[in-house]
């Protein structure tokens, strides 16, 4: 008879290998099944010159660091890999099947099958490139890529280019494609930003003191926040907004609407998604005034912020992209995970995990590296290790009753 390893983890990106790290810690028997090598996501997702938008303070499983650094991609990398080297991981073996067998978990790759007494899904939650269905229409002339596959500038042909979606990837990309001298359309999305400062200080350390990154999902008013994108701040403590994008240079559009042939029509919606953003704005303000009111503590006001200063908008609602020399599409247009592999009544009708806090609503299956798994910043760096101590502290439980039983 197979001797079944205590726990096995999906995954071997920075949540599973922070779940790794919470186990060795325990002394729990595990292996870390990992479809690529590790940190596959950062390794073939991720453009070249893609820094964290959060600061070093916030990425402490990485290892030391400056306190506010803003790690490159291949930095992340690096850093994934010396802590894949410290864990159990086997590297190209995707999991096609969980199955549960009574009280313990078949986990089936291409090439074997191994039994667990427990199970610890961290392979991403955002790691499958979304294109609308109004790609196909483009013209074959056009080179396509989602942000997934874009590295640089010279990888796309000369002329202007279209980016679609205006998060931090797009946000981002836009940024680098006018610095190296492209013209840039970017058809905004409806995203919240973050002022990268506030009365003298980081605003994320703000929010840190104050608590932001430790909400829970039970701690909300508006619960569509759970799945909004994350709010946009630029790398090196920088603010970022549409109105700084025009000010470089872009020429902003509202919400992509349709594709017929060489034509492009677009919502009249800029001003709106504008708003939506400045506002997300001033609430983080007001949220961080009203706790530093409550400290008593007497600071300077807001200082200015070039990220708010207003632009003229009047964009046009369709292009012709011959007449505007448009050549190339960018899909920033986010990502879904792909739980093909895992029983269908785990996942909603989205697709999404079904859940109650990290554990599964089945004996012995948790997650980790999911966004709001317990508090805002679950599905980041700065949340990963706390996430991963509760799921491995349930493991020790559950293994420990389970020995007792026997």
């Amino acid at each position: 008879m197979i001797r079944p390893t205590d726990c096995v983890i999906v995954g071997a990106g920075p949540a599973g290998l922070a779940a790794s790290m919470a186990l060795v810690a325990r002394g729990i028997d595990h292996v870390v099944l990992e479809r690529g090598q590790a940190g596959e996501t950062w390794r073939t997702q991720r453009w070249n010159s893609l820094r964290l938008n959060n600061p070093g303070w916030m990425n402490p499983m990485l290892g030391s660091q400056p306190r506010d650094t803003y790690l490159s991609a291949a930095e992340v990398v690096a850093r994934l890999v010396q802590l894949a080297s410290n864990a159990p991981v086997r590297e190209h073996t995707p999991v096609v099947e969980v199955v549960r067998r009574g009280d313990a978990w078949t986990v089936r790759t291409r090439d074997a099958e191994l039994h667990a007494r427990t199970v610890v899904l961290a392979s991403g939650g955002e790691n499958m490139p979304l294109i609308p269905a109004l790609a196909r229409h483009l013209p074959e002339r056009i080179a396509q890529r989602h942000a997934a596959s874009y590295r640089a500038p010279d990888q796309l042909p000369d002329g202007a280019v279209l980016v679609v979606g205006s998060a931090q990837s797009g946000y981002q990309i836009s940024e680098e494609l006018l610095r190296a001298g492209r013209r840039v359309y970017l058809a905004a999305s409806p995203v919240g930003r973050a002022p990268a400062r506030h009365r003298g200080r980081n605003t994320v350390e703000w929010l840190a003191e104050c608590g932001f990154f430790d909400q829970r999902a039970d701690d909300l008013g508006d619960r569509s926040v759970i799945s909004a994108p994350q709010p946009l701040i630029a790398p090196g403590g920088r603010s970022a907004s549409l109105q700084t994008l025009a000010r470089s240079g872009a020429t902003l559009l509202g919400r992509l609407l349709s594709v017929d042939g060489d034509r492009m029509m677009f919502a009249s919606d800029l001003a709106s998604t504008v708003a939506i953003a400045d506002a997300y704005a001033a609430r983080i303000r007001a949220v961080l005034d009203d706790a530093i009111a409550r400290t008593g503590r007497q600071l300077p006001p807001a200082e200015p912020d070039e990220a708010d200063a207003p632009v003229c908008l009047n964009p046009p609602t369709q292009l012709r992209l011959r007449a505007h020399d448009i050549t190339s599409v960018l899909w920033c247009t986010g990502y879904r995970a792909d739980f093909s592999w895992l029983d269908p009544t785990l996942v909603d009708q989205d697709g999404r995990p079904r859940h109650d806090g990290t554990a599964a609503p089945v004996p012995r299956l948790w997650y980790v590296g999911l966004r709001w798994r317990t508090r805002r910043s679950s599905g980041n760096f700065l949340g990963f290790p706390a996430d991963a101590a509760t799921v491995a502290n349930a493991v020790v439980s559950t293994l420990e009753t389970g020995r007792s039983l026997n």
